[in-house]
Order: C-alpha cells, then sequence, then structure tokens
C-alpha cells in the first residue's frame, strides 16, 4: 500500500460515474422545476427530508456517547490524527452507539456538519487502539472527505437508475476503503479488518484471507452476478481481493458476470436506501409523474390535432380535385 497517497485515494470509475450521473441527475432536476407544482412538492419533500434526518442526528446527540478527551481518549486522538492526515480542515464530531450486535459504522452531515458514528460491538471486536479501528475511521472519513453525502442527495435522481446508481455507490465504497488503508499504514490491519466484518468478532481473525479471497473469483453464477449488480456495497470477498491487491501490488484480473445477470438488472431500481429511500422513491416517481404525464396528454392532443388537420387537408384537397 506504499503506492497510496491523498491524490490516488479516490478510484477513477467513482468520478466516470459521478460524471454519467450528474448529467443524468441534472436533466431530471431540470424537468423537475420546470413548473410550479414540482418545485412545491420538492420544498414539502425537501422539509420533511431534513426533519427526519435532523431527528436521527437528535438520537445521535442523545443517545450516543460523544468521544472527545473524556470518553476514551485514544480512539479520540486517533480521530483526530486521521482527519488531519486524510486532509479534512473540522474533525467531524465522533460518538459511540449500541447496536445490538451490528458491527458498522457510518457517517452523516447535517445542518453543514459532520457525524462519525461507531457502533459498540464493531469497537469491542477491534479495539480502541488498534489499527484495525483506524481503517474503520478512515473508511468513514473518506465519505466526509469526498463529499458523498452531498453527492448523494445531488444524485439522487440519477441513483435510482438501474445498475448505474448502484455501480456509483459500489465504486465510492471501493475508494472509501482506500482511504482507510491510507489511514491504517497497515496493510495486514487492513485486510484483517474486512476479516472481521466478514466472519465475526473472534472467527475473523483466525480465517484466511487468501481463501476468502478466492471466492470472488470461484463462486460465479447468474445470482452471484445479479447480487453483485443489485448490491450498493462490493461483496465482501470482492473487498479482500481488493485490499490484498494494494498490500501485494497487484491487480487480480475481473472475473465476468452473467449476461442474463445484466439483462434482469437494467429492470431494477438502482441503489436502495431502505426505508426512508423507499419513501424518497414513491415521493420523487409522484413529482415526475405530476410533470411527465401532463406534458405526455399535451404531446397527444397536439398530435391528433395535427392528424385530424392533416385529414381534412385531404379531405380538401380530394373535394378539389372532383
Amino acid at each position: 500500500m506504499d503506492g497510496l497517497s491523498p491524490a490516488n485515494l479516490t478510484l477513477p470509475k467513482e468520478k466516470t460515474y459521478f460524471t454519467v450521473l450528474a448529467i443524468i441527475s441534472g436533466l431530471i432536476w431540470l424537468l423537475c422545476v420546470v413548473s410550479i407544482a414540482p418545485i412545491v412538492g420538492l420544498l414539502i419533500g425537501g422539509f420533511f427530508l431534513w426533519l427526519v434526518h435532523g431527528l436521527l442526528i437528535a438520537r445521535i446527540k442523545s443517545e450516543a456517547v460523544r468521544l472527545d478527551a473524556n470518553q476514551i481518549p485514544a480512539l479520540a486522538e486517533a480521530f483526530t490524527e486521521i482527519s488531519t492526515k486524510l486532509g479534512l480542515k473540522d474533525v467531524p464530531e465522533l460518538y459511540l452507539m449500541q447496536s445490538g450486535g451490528i458491527l458498522n459504522a457510518f457517517a452523516t452531515r447535517h445542518s453543514a456538519r459532520n457525524f462519525v458514528v461507531v457502533y459498540s460491538d464493531i469497537l469491542e471486536a477491534y479495539g480502541s487502539q488498534s489499527e484495525e479501528i483506524k481503517f474503520l475511521l478512515g473508511h468513514e472519513i473518506g465519505h466526509i472527505r469526498s463529499r458523498h453525502i452531498l453527492k448523494n442527495m445531488l444524485l439522487l435522481p440519477g441513483m435510482f437508475m438501474p445498475l448505474l446508481g448502484s455501480a456509483y455507490s459500489r465504486a465510492c465504497e471501493s475508494s472509501c476503503d482506500r482511504h482507510g488503508a491510507y489511514a491504517s499504514a497497515d496493510p495486514e490491519a487492513s485486510v484483517r479488518a474486512m476479516m472481521i466484518l466478514s466472519g465475526g468478532k473472534l472467527a475473523g481473525r483466525e480465517l484466511m484471507a487468501d481463501a476468502f479471497s478466492n471466492q470472488h473469483q470461484a463462486a460465479r453464477g447468474f445470482f452471484v452476478s445479479l447480487h453483485e449488480l443489485l448490491s450498493s456495497y462490493p461483496t465482501l470477498s470482492k473487498r479482500v481481493s481488493d485490499l490484498l491487491d494494494l498490500q501485494h501490488g497487484r491487480s487480480t484480473p475481473k472475473p465476468n458476470r452473467s449476461p442474463l445477470a445484466y439483462l434482469i438488472g437494467a429492470f431494477c431500481p438502482g441503489v436502495r436506501f431502505g426505508f426512508i429511500g423507499t419513501l424518497i422513491t414513491v415521493y420523487f416517481v409522484a413529482i415526475l409523474c405530476g410533470v411527465g404525464i401532463p406534458a405526455f396528454e399535451q404531446a397527444r392532443h397536439k398530435a391528433r390535432a395535427a392528424q385530424e388537420l392533416r385529414l381534412r387537408s385531404q379531405m380538401d384537397q380530394s373535394g378539389q380535385g372532383q
């Protein structure tokens, strides 16, 4: 991982997907604001999402433990060092939350402030002073450094595009894995952190990363391919494979996917955002229908009027000929 630097942490394919999605989303947003009704709907929807997200932040602030010089100071200090290493001017607020066994963490943003939440179980699995936790913190700070949260809001219309939205999300996660590897500066710890996510708190440390990585090459077929195409995260075996490539300075050839999986995937919505995402999808589709249906009806009436005009013209010409 000696080749990693702040300049190459973001994968080129993430930038490519972003450009395509920005063009598509820009056109859809333009379509939404051409009339008053969609603007009003967007404002109402935006307020609703702001309110729901504000309640999430309120839960974090009141239920989770903020980590600082008084609460797990070693972890708070490491978090500050990683934020500085990755070029953040303002260090996000760091919180620890009980998760009921879930090994995860997440980054979010509200009212121009960034937050990183680490679930208690993953902290227990990694240890507060381990290189594995640095990988995790670097991954989440990578989302903030890359402004993925803000970008996802702007790219929301395009994110529901089949295949493309999920592909962009997976590229973002892969880029953030590179941020985590750079933050930890320990290749073996970065791989081990991913193996713990894959195999659990205890067994994950004993599992062989190479063998798990080989599953990405060996376990193929239609359903695996479809799972990969529809997922907003790279599969864990692929993430381990990518980290091993970074560790050993190699590039493993990508395995082929089933063509049928691409065909089926082309009819499935893009990246999913859970229950709230479902509400967003329904709301956004309603907005598009509100814009598109009247435009379609107007175009149909114009086509019908043009057809009637042609028929009358033909009848007049026929009458003059007689």
